[in-house]
């Protein structure tokens, strides 16, 4: 057995892996002392996506080496989207297969194969001049809102204000909010700065929201966005999302 471990908060690995599934189609997940983490970018090229269940979150984490193993995510989703939030899960590596255990008032068992998938991904090393600490239901909320008049979403901060904006066909929709308001946690820009991105990725990435009720996002001018969910010592998925480039 190349690893073995149980949760007793399984939320923590189901959210991570149910956001995740909206960009990936398969990714290879990493097992080792540290905890349980995914690195992976979605087949366009256009997004990464990570996360980290922490040592610390595990009721048990037995995992002397590192052990790297590829799944297919639909595969991985269709049976956590199995387990409930008052369960047990227990997870390990047997001949070929990965094997997960659910214990509740019942116990329920689940095997799915593992997959060749290459892993070349590495976390780019990125400087953001603008970084926000905004709650997810604001977030949410301009992304929804840019829905209505595009498929391009502009993320826009200077020191004192955070904008999400969207416009098109003679139609503008924008959320501003202000340093200091109570949903802007806080906020740290250089400068002024501004870019676009996919609207359909923002979407999916939103999703990851079920995990924290905060979000970091960190921009530039015409630069990846980095946002991030965390759950203190226990957790945190993140994504870096390349900009569309257009003319104001």
């Amino acid at each position: 057995m190349a690893f073995k471990f149980i949760l007793d908060e399984p939320d923590l690995l189901k959210d991570c892996v149910i956001a995740s599934s909206s960009l990936l189609n398969e990714a290879v997940l990493t097992v080792d002392s540290n905890g349980v983490s995914l690195v992976s970018m979605d087949s366009a090229n256009v997004a990464l996506v990570e996360f980290n269940i922490l040592a610390g979150a595990f009721r048990e984490l037995e995992a002397s080496e590192k052990t790297e193993f590829g799944v297919n995510m639909a595969d991985l989703v269709s049976v956590m989207r199995r387990v409930k939030s008052t369960e047990t899960l227990e997870m390990s590596m047997d001949d070929g297969m990965l094997s997960l255990k659910i214990s509740g008032n019942a116990k329920r068992a689940f095997q799915i194969p593992l997959i060749d998938v290459k892993k070349e991904t590495k976390i780019p090393q990125l400087e953001f001049p603008a970084s926000i600490e905004i709650k997810a239901e604001f977030l949410e909320d301009g992304i929804s809102d840019a829905e209505i008049i595009s498929d391009a979403v502009i993320f826009e901060a200077d020191p004192d204000s955070f904008k999400i904006r969207s416009r098109g066909d003679n139609r503008t929709a924008e959320l501003q909010m202000q340093k200091g308001e109570d949903g802007i946690v806080s906020l740290e820009a250089k400068d002024h700065v501004k870019s676009t991105f996919s609207l359909d990725y923002l979407k999916k990435m939103i999703k990851a929201s079920k995990i924290s009720d905060v979000a970091s996002v960190r921009i530039g001018n015409d630069y990846p966005l980095r946002m991030t969910f965390t759950v203190l010592d226990k957790a945190h998925i993140g994504f870096v999302l390349a900009p569309r480039i257009e003319n104001d």
